[in-house]
């Protein structure tokens, strides 16, 4: 077993990362917002040293749309573009290789846990449940499909993954208590959410080697005044309003409502203690974290439909496959009993993944919780191998076999939908037609003085710049922009480029114009129609005769 193993999750790794980069490039059917904005960020640094907004190597954050984005993901692309330029691939290659790295991680992470322990249960090697783990993450809807797009959240992951591995390794090579603290700093350098998650995984697996840094005092305390020096440039932009502002705009306690809603109860009641108790806004905002958190474990979320948002979820595919719902009860409630300090700690980082989620008005978010990933993996995996050999010997290959037949069944049907209906369905979610637009624009272009191109999908001057390649030095120097009230960023125009907030604007002529078929106006020559997969019109190039 030990000799072939090598071998067994080679080949799990390699078509793990098949399934991440096989058609990476038109499935998902275009580049997001955010993969544009990564993208072309990281080719201005490339080119010029700094970003769109001209600054110079940014180490706290992108400024980007306003949102601020964590800047790892950014630097990570910067190589991928040298080598492939500013493409879909190289854009989406980072998480396709981190998605990778993330089974192999899954399977040292499961070994590391559970060392010696399932031989002494069954007599087998250890080998077999880090094996599965891996397995599943390699074929796992919910990560499959966030491997396959330029999601940061996805190379947190990754890197969290390292950093608790590493923890786990200090318990055996204490040197590495050195640097086993980094990966959960530059996880915060790479999503949102991470800034929440890495400390709180952080302190969890600190107690899991607290009697090895307590035994090698000197390497703890270096190991965790070089994560402290390496988060240092972060913290500034940390606390500025700047990185308040995402979370005001998608956290339940700016939601008035509530505030209203308990205003008018007490009123109602007449006030008095007991109204002021009950109907106190901190109970109905603490009422309603419970509600959002207690979202992310909801059946449909999990085995029957999945995310809500089409980027995360084929909509008829949960996160996790149907089959896998009772292995995953029968797994945590088997790990309970063999070794409850574990289970407790698969299930705190589960708990730890999902709260700073749980404060979004948007819930359940599969990309939010990712971080839980691969927790689920592992508990399905304990359930499986722990149901298999909980049964006598002659009936375990019928059993092995019918899991396997279920697997296939649910792997099958999800892989059909995502390349044969999902691109059809939902590339008006990912802002389907820029591409096609920009490069039906350039054949008349010159013709024409000015192009204005609607934002009626949003962010279209990010798509001009990243489709056209255009000079980051020319378009510092000639870009007209603003931030709005709110703090967030909009390009008016570069260059010959224009993008409206409203509309079309003016129907001028010697004037060239991309937008929704229902904003041409009557009398417009159509010069080039762009339909998405399904045949529905996306764009339309006209001009005025």
């Amino acid at each position: 077993m030990k000799r072939r193993f090598p071998w067994l999750i080679i080949l799990i790794l390699s078509f793990a990362f098949f399934l991440r980069v096989y058609k990476v490039t038109s499935v998902p059917p275009s580049l997001s917002w955010d993969e544009v904005s990564i993208g072309y960020n990281a080719y201005s640094i490339l080119k010029t040293g700094r970003d769109e907004h001209g600054r110079f190597l940014p180490i706290d954050t992108f400024v980007a749309y306003g949102d601020y984005k964590p800047p790892l993901a950014v630097y990570l692309t910067v190589p991928f573009i040298a080598v492939f330029g500013l493409t879909e691939l190289a854009v989406r290659l980072p998480s396709v290789i981190a998605g990778t790295i993330a089974v192999l991680l899954t399977y040292l992470l499961v070994k590391e846990l559970f060392r010696d322990k399932f031989y002494k249960l069954y007599g087998l090697s250890t080998f077999d449940l880090p094996t599965i783990a891996s397995l599943l993450l390699a074929i796992s809807p919910w990560h499959l499909q966030l491997s396959r797009a330029g999601w940061e959240a996805n190379i947190a992951l990754t890197i969290l993954l390292l950093g608790i591995w590493l923890v786990l390794q200090a318990r055996r090579s204490p040197r590495l208590l050195i640097v086993c603290w980094v990966p959960f700093v530059l996880a915060m350098y790479t999503f949102n959410s991470a800034r929440y998650v890495a400390p709180l995984l952080g302190l969890l697996f600190f107690f899991w080697i607290r009697e090895t840094m307590i035994l090698y005092k000197r390497y703890a305390a270096l190991g965790i005044v070089i994560a402290l020096l390496v988060l240092a440039p972060l913290v500034p932009h940390m606390v500025s309003p700047e990185a308040r502002l995402r979370f005001t705009e998608v956290n339940i306690f700016s939601d008035l409502s509530i505030v209203e809603k308990s205003n008018e109860r007490m009123a109602i009641d007449g006030g008095g203690l007991l109204a002021n108790i009950l109907h106190n806004r901190r109970v109905g905002f603490a009422i309603e974290y419970l509600k959002h958190f207690f979202d992310h474990f909801q059946p449909w979320f999990l085995f029957m439909r999945g995310d809500g948002n089409p980027k995360f979820s084929l909509q008829d595919v949960g996160q996790l496959y149907l089959i896998e719902a009772p292995f995953l009860v029968y797994g945590i409630y088997r790990l309970f009993t063999t070794d409850a300090k574990l289970a407790w700690t698969l299930v705190l980082w589960v708990l730890f993944a999902i709260a700073p989620a749980a404060t979004a008005r948007e819930t359940p978010h599969a990309l939010r919780i990712e971080n839980s990933l691969p927790v689920w993996q592992i508990f399905i995996a304990y359930g499986i191998v722990s149901c298999v050999m909980c049964h006598v010997s002659r009936i375990r290959k019928y059993l092995f076999v019918a899991i396997i037949f279920g697997y296939a069944i649910s792997f099958s049907y999800f892989w059909h939908n995502y390349f044969n209906h999902y691109v059809k369905e939902y590339s008006s979610e990912w802002q389907y037609g820029y591409k096609q637009a920009i490069s039906e624009m350039q054949k008349f272009e010159g013709s024409y003085n000015t192009v204005v191109v609607s934002e009626a999908y949003g962010r279209s001057y990010m798509y001009m710049l990243f489709y056209t390649r255009m000079d980051p030095s020319a378009y510092l120097l000639f870009k007209k922009s603003t931030f709005d009230a709110a703090g967030f960023y909009h390009v008016f125009g570069f260059g010959k480029y224009r993008f409206p907030d409203r509309g079309i604007g003016s129907f001028d002529q010697n004037t060239l114009y991309i937008g929704l078929p229902a904003e041409a106006p009557g009398g417009a020559r159509v010069l080039a129609t762009v339909d998405r997969p399904n045949g529905e019109p996306a764009f339309v190039i006209f001009d005025r005769p």
